[in-house]
């Protein structure tokens, strides 16, 4: 519905393990959407799984880590929402933290248990930042329903935006024209609050060229 609401077009890419067939739907579309869900596989990662570790998938862990990179180096658009900050750390070399209040120490509640388009915490975005340009502002209210986030960022990934507590909440990659990731769900919060809506009109325009 966000995308529809940009001008965009959504289409859904199923799991799946054929590379070919990524390969092909890839050539179709014009950009990438990794959305929310579960925790990341940590044996992807070369860890042993934390007991604070949520439900995996590792079938479309997989297939998204594969999907990311193919992506990536055909420098399309790739735009990432909660699970897909993840995704897109673990996809480019970097590292996860299992659970941010065992490995960080985190301090704000990161999983709400409100409604999902109900804002629970703030980010402060770095001044002068890509997403500052983007929004015009240094702090936004958003949701929150992670206990993974990003430990030691990716090849060439900037951070743009952090918690409170010192977890990152938002990056962008330095030399791709459109990678771009935030920990919050802007697609339940854009119709009470223009600046995540702003974050889907952003995506679409990249899109669109």
């Amino acid at each position: 519905r966000s995308v529809l609401e940009v001008g965009g077009t959504p289409l859904i890419i199923p799991p799946c393990d054929d590379t070919d067939m990524m390969v092909s739907l890839l050539d179709r579309v014009d950009a990438l959407i990794l959305s929310g869900g579960g925790d990341i596989n940590p044996l992807y990662l070369g860890e042993e799984p934390q007991r604070e570790l949520g439900s995996i998938n590792p079938a479309r862990d997989w297939h998204e880590l594969m999907l990311m990179r193919l992506a990536a180096n055909r420098q399309i658009p790739i735009l990432g929402i909660c699970r897909g900050i993840q995704v897109m750390t673990a996809a480019l070399g970097g590292k996860l933290y299992q659970d941010i209040y065992r490995e960080a120490s985190a301090t704000l509640k990161h999983s709400q248990d409100t409604e999902r388009h109900v804002c629970s915490h703030t980010v402060r975005i770095a001044s002068g930042s890509l997403l500052h340009r983007i929004l015009g502002t240094e702090m936004l209210p958003v949701n929150s329903f992670h206990h993974q986030a990003a430990k030691r960022l990716g090849r060439d990934l900037l951070p743009m935006a952090y918690a409170d507590d010192g977890v990152i909440e938002g990056f962008y990659h330095g030399t791709h024209p459109y990678l771009r990731a935030y920990q919050w769900h802007p697609e339940r919060l854009w119709r009470i609050n223009a600046e995540n809506k702003r974050l889907f009109d952003d995506f679409i325009k990249a899109a669109a060229k």
